[in-house]
This record gives structure tokens, sequence and C-alpha cells, in this order.
């Protein structure tokens, strides 16, 4: 009997399992890619109708795509994929008129401010262990309980 068409139709059986997700689970030379603009919270939530173009620019770098056809327009986007598959996108698209901040949207900004009430409440649980924390009792207080 021959043996190598049980072999090869095993292998093809094993291989069409694969998937890109699956391989993409397993450590190998593919590296994570990073790509766009990382926008930080804080410029985010200091975004307002009115800042000029200027002014955004200082507070979020320079867009990723200024469109020539679109000059009232900046886009931001940030991707974080390995092995081709997208693990994180966000983007930002600013609208001006005026030279002037109209409009902005995007999942960045619900993303921002996430982060923000994230930071906030860790800020607020450290402030409350440090200013709520009983002093840490002696060895001879925790031993016989008097002084």
């Amino acid at each position: 009997m021959n043996k190598t068409l049980p072999i090869a139709v095993a292998a093809l059986l094993a291989l069409s399992a694969c998937s890109a997700e699956r391989v993409s689970m397993f450590p190998s030379y593919k590296l994570q890619v990073v790509q766009g603009n990382e926008l930080d919270a804080r410029a985010l939530a200091s975004l307002q109708p009115g800042l000029s173009r200027d002014q955004v620019q200082l507070l979020l770098g320079t867009p990723l795509l200024r469109d020539p056809f679109h000059a009232h327009r900046w886009d931001y986007t940030f991707n974080i994929s390995r092995n081709g598959i997208i693990k994180e996108q966000r983007s930002l698209t600013l609208y001006f008129q005026n030279d002037q901040l109209a409009k902005a949207e995007g999942n960045a900004i619900q993303y921002a401010l996430q982060q923000l009430q994230a930071q906030q409440g860790a800020q607020v649980q450290q402030d409350a262990a440090a200013a709520g924390g009983q002093p840490k009792k002696s060895f001879w207080k925790r031993l016989f309980g008097k002084d």
C-alpha cells in the first residue's frame, strides 16, 4: 500500500485547520505592528471647537492624512496588528471651518474618555488609601493590644 497518500491527506487536513487567527497566537517571527498616531487622552479631552489648526497640531501632532481634496478635514488613525489581524484600531476625524476646529468625531474620543475615567478612578483609590488608612500598629500592639 502506498503510504504517501495517507500522509499527504493527513498533512492537508492538518494545514486546512490552521487559520490566520490561530497561527497568530503562536510565537513566531511575526512582529506586532503599530501604525499611526497614538493620541494622548488628555490632549483629546482638551480639544474644543474654535481652536486654530496650529493649536490642534500642537496638541495632537501632525495628522496621518491631510487630503488635498478635502482641505478642511484631518484624519488621525492608530492601528495595532499582528500577522495581518488588527487587534486595536482607533480613528479621529477633525473638521475645520475658516481654519477653526468645528467638529471632531471617531472612536478615539470615547477611548480617551475611558482612559481618563480609569486614571481618575485609580487616583481616587490611591488618595483614599493614603488619607483614610490607619497607621500601622507596632508589633507590640498587635501582639498584646496594649501601648
